[in-house]
């Protein structure tokens, strides 16, 4: 018998559902719109810092030898090989190599979709690809507040941009990365991510964090790409 697989609606957290979260679909995917007022959520994210569920992004693993994922990612992202601890971000796709055998794709559903082409000729075959989105779940933290808020939850609060960390005391944390100066994403394997959820709104209470939606955060997105043009 063929494994279940979960219901995009059982991969959001209890913790947000039990907070209100307000789902909709979006390309085939139950994801958080929002708990309420999406300008409020902006607020928070611009004066203090917000948590969002992000069932809108997929993860990819590849798995190969050092000398081949360097080659692939080369070729991908370009010279030198992304090193181990780091990320590049390229279109809607951020390339987070965890240690020299192994790195992670995170992105949009729709820019995963069509597994982007990483390796050439027998180089491709080799590489190890998995859909792992179903055992992991992705939450940002966002806000001026960003570095109290993972100090105060004992993560790592100063890596620089494009850094990639992890939780030295769980395991599960697979990932934390710096996508800028006030934003964080965290990937975490889905069985621990409600533990982690209050470890983080236990160190977000007294910072008034709040949850956020993907409405206020894509609205955020737009408002950044405006004032950086």
């Amino acid at each position: 018998m063929s494994p279940v697989q979960p219901s995009s609606a059982s991969l959001i957290p209890d913790t947000c559902l039990a907070a209100g979260a307000q789902l909709t679909e979006r390309a085939g995917r139950k994801i958080v719109a929002l708990y309420g007022s999406v300008q409020g959520e902006i607020a928070a994210c611009m004066k203090s810092v917000g948590l969002a569920d992000r069932s809108d992004l997929g993860t990819l693993e590849l798995r190969g030898a050092t000398s081949l994922l360097d080659r692939a990612l080369s070729d991908r992202l370009g010279d030198p090989p992304l090193a181990p601890g780091t990320a590049h971000r390229l279109g809607r796709v951020w390339y987070l190599r965890l240690d020299s055998r192994r790195a992670l794709l995170v992105g949009t559903h729709a820019a995963l979709a069509s597994r982007p082409s990483i390796g050439r000729g027998r180089d491709r075959g080799e590489l190890a690809h998995n859909d792992i989105g179903s055992n992991v779940s992705i939450i940002s933290v966002i806000g001026p507040r960003v570095g109290r808020l993972l100090g105060g939850a004992g993560l790592p609060a100063d890596l620089p941009m494009g850094a990639v960390g992890r939780d030295p005391t769980d395991a599960s944390v697979l990932a934390i990365l710096r996508e800028g100066q006030r934003r964080v994403l965290i990937l975490v394997r889905r069985p621990a991510v409600d533990a982690l959820w209050h470890r983080l709104l236990a160190a977000g209470e007294p910072l008034e964090a709040a949850f956020v939606g993907c409405d206020a955060l894509a609205l955020l997105d737009i408002s950044s790409t405006s004032a950086a043009d």
